[in-house]
């Protein structure tokens, strides 16, 4: 397996490096800063930014799946990024024929607001809406473009080590999500890692949290 991480530099995108490497796939990264990447074994590098669509897709080229980890930093998370980045990258995946992406989103984005319960909510619908109109904006893009996605919407993230067997349910279920839904960046790379080869997860929003799942 062969995989392309668009957000390496990111906190969740370092811990898809990390475990993509540890499961023995082969990773390249598409960063605009190569320098704040490590040189590892089976790590490729390549340097571009997400508006020019040649080089993303020449970054594309030869891999079978993308794992996206992108986002705005608290201090600028009302502007704009979702909204025009998926459409740039699928359009360079269809021009490369890469038909795999599992893209990290958040838990009340859209559909999965319907699986928060208060006093997450409250904040889905306050100081985060905007963030949260741009991650639609543009994911709603998925859903006609042919390829086969699945978004991952983990609650707020924290740092600590990945459980064995963390909550992940189908958005679409209606399932009702703990209160306060803690997620380890730990968890949403695993989370990721393993939908990328599993087809029941194609075109699925996945809702998730570092609560140990019982079922």
């Amino acid at each position: 397996m062969k995989v392309l991480v668009i957000g390496a530099t990111g906190r969740t995108g370092q811990e898809l490096v990390k475990q993509s490497l540890g499961k023995g796939y082969e990773v390249r990264v598409y960063v605009r800063r190569p320098e704040a990447v490590p040189s590892q074994k089976n790590l490729e590098i390549c340097t571009g930014k997400l508006d020019d669509i040649k080089t993303l897709t020449a970054a594309l080229r030869n891999v079978d799946a993308v794992l996206m980890a992108l986002g705005n930093s608290m201090s600028n998370r009302n502007d704009k990024l979702f909204e025009w980045v998926i459409p740039n990258i699928i359009q360079s995946m269809k021009t490369a024929n890469i038909k795999r992406i599992v893209s990290l989103s958040a838990l009340g984005v859209g559909n999965t607001f319907d699986n928060t319960r208060y006093p997450y909510r409250f904040g889905a619908r306050s100081f985060l809406k905007g963030n949260f109109e741009d991650h639609l904006a543009g994911e709603i893009h998925f859903k006609d473009s042919g390829l086969d996605w699945t978004t991952v919407h983990p609650g707020p993230l924290f740092t600590g080590e990945k459980m064995k067997n963390p909550l992940v349910r189908d958005a679409a279920t209606g399932y009702k999500m703990p209160r306060a839904p803690r997620t380890n960046r730990s968890d949403v790379a695993q989370v990721m890692i393993k939908s990328l080869t599993d087809p029941t997860t194609y075109r699925k929003e996945l809702i998730m949290a570092s609560t140990q799942d019982k079922d």
